[in-house]
């Protein structure tokens, strides 16, 4: 028997995933990502910096600013990064950025290593947050969940990563300003 997949020891719950999400999105998902939605729902982990998200609100959130249609936001991290379920994989959209990054086939692999601080740093950059976290504070409570730390300016725009510089900001209008200062993130395929 195939254990159960729970790669969050710290996981804070913010809501169930319902039946008609789990629905819509079988067949297009692994069978670790319905086993990780039954077990946490969605919620936030690693001190709040991942956040397990409805895929079909943040479409209606931010879907104009995917880089492909078909892409189905499951993740976004305290410093406004989506990562997505594409072509058979997982991408880490990094809005502040304005670039992809990272290339996973394994919710599984994903999970196991968001754990380590160091993965996270190498796959998320995560330092700004871990920094922002401790000096103002981990977005864990319920009412954080849409929140990231983010600079005024987004960083293609010229804003800085200094922790002194990042406040808190709500992730849909972080991404929709970054999206219109430095333009789409590019996608081939």
């Amino acid at each position: 028997m195939i254990m159960a997949f729970r790669p969050f020891g710290d996981f804070i719950p913010v809501a169930p995933t319902s039946a008609a999400t789990m629905q819509k999105y079988s067949g297009m998902l692994e069978e670790a990502v319905f086993e990780m939605w039954q077990i946490h729902g969605f919620g936030s982990a690693a001190n709040g910096f991942l956040k397990v998200i409805d895929p079909d609100y943040y479409r209606e959130m931010i879907g104009e600013y995917l880089p492909h249609r078909d892409m189905a936001p499951l993740f976004a991290t305290g410093l406004g990064d989506i990562v997505v379920a594409s072509g058979g994989g997982y991408r880490v959209l990094q809005y502040r950025y304005s670039r992809i990054s990272g290339m996973s086939s394994s919710i599984r692999h994903l999970g196991l290593k968001i754990t380590s601080a160091e993965w996270r740093e190498e796959i998320y950059a995560s330092a700004p947050y871990d920094e922002a976290a401790a000096a103002y504070g981990p977005l864990t409570a319920p009412a954080d969940f849409d929140d990231i730390y983010a600079s005024p300016l987004p960083f293609p725009a010229g804003g800085s990563e200094s922790v002194e510089f990042l406040t808190r900001s709500r992730i849909f209008e972080h991404i929709a300003l970054t999206t219109q200062l430095a333009g789409p993130i590019p996608f081939t395929g």
